[in-house]
């Protein structure tokens, strides 16, 4: 039988009320429909006190309710495992925090069947002798470096979905532009849309999807500068095609920046998720993080310097 689930516990309070298993599982633990009935198909999914219950059971305030909340192993996509080191900012029972470098893909592809993040988490995990389905929360480019969030359970990928859209607005990124800005802060609101015959690249474009892309220049150098970004939109290389429609191309960006003269030694587009928060999505307490810059981009710097 599959043992590998998520325990969840609650001690029932007088503040409860009259309250059934089921009201627990969604108003405090916020499990969905879907997922409660799941609970109820095994038969240790739902437990008082150690022993199996209905949903519909009333509970008494000093009672504690058990769920367990079972992964779906067999039906996961099976990605290689690879000996590919991983860099762990922060890792509990529900999700894992990794920094990702440039310059490579987070999920397997024909064209990297064995050599992406996932690839990477997958060997560690099998070296640990643990199982996870593959949940990554957010997305990064494949040059884009920094942090980036892998759910290690159902519920906890379900809980830190939902905070997807408000998350992306406390993510923020570092980046190195070409020029001297003139405004050294403010917005970028504008249109992006794939250019007609193009896979990949993209552009600003009056019949595009709105955009919107905040930055702050954190430090100017003689011909490039050091930029921090957020974003309220999460378009396709929004950093990347924003800041080329600015006239500041990020340096090392091979789409976008084919005009700079000098990228200091950059083979990938310089952008990078330094800065991160999110609340825990069992407990609810908020975590923030931080990633130093990337070896390769703080080199640059110092050429550049």
């Amino acid at each position: 039988m599959n043992n590998n689930f998520r325990q969840i516990e609650y001690t029932v309070t007088k503040e409860d009320g009259i309250i059934t298993a089921g009201d627990i599982m969604r108003q405090r633990l916020s499990l969905s429909s879907r997922e409660v009935s799941r609970c109820k198909s095994f038969d240790d999914g739902v437990m008082l006190d150690g022993a199996p219950i209905r949903i519909i059971t009333e509970l008494n305030p000093g009672q504690t309710l058990t769920v367990r909340i079972y992964e779906d192993i067999e039906n996961g996509s099976e990605i290689v495992p690879s000996d590919i080191p991983v860099d762990i900012v922060y890792e509990d029972e529900d999700l894992i925090l990794l920094n990702k470098p440039g310059d490579m893909v987070v999920h397997p592809s024909y064209a990297h069947f064995s050599d992406s993040l996932s690839n990477a988490l997958a060997g560690l995990y099998k070296r640990r002798g643990e199982e996870h389905v593959m949940r990554v929360i957010g997305r990064l480019d494949r040059e884009t470096s920094g942090l980036i969030i892998f759910a290690k359970n159902r519920h906890s990928a379900a809980l830190l979905s939902k905070q997807g859209q408000n998350m992306s607005k406390r993510k923020e990124y570092l980046a190195l532009c070409s020029g001297i800005f003139e405004n050294q802060e403010g917005t970028v609101d504008a249109p992006i849309e794939r250019i007609p015959g193009q896979r990949m690249i993209r552009e600003v474009r009056e019949d595009g999807k709105r955009a919107i892309t905040h930055y702050k220049v954190i430090k100017a150098f003689k011909d490039c500068s050091l930029v921090r970004l957020r974003l309220d939109t999460g378009r396709t290389h929004q950093i990347r095609v924003h800041m080329a429609y600015l006239g500041h191309p990020l340096l090392g960006d091979n789409f976008y920046g084919k005009e700079i003269s000098e990228n200091y030694g950059l083979t990938r587009a310089a952008l990078h998720a330094a800065h991160l928060e999110f609340d825990q999505p069992i407990t609810g307490e908020k975590l923030v993080f931080e990633a130093p810059l990337p070896k390769d981009m703080d080199e640059a710097m110092k050429m550049i310097i």
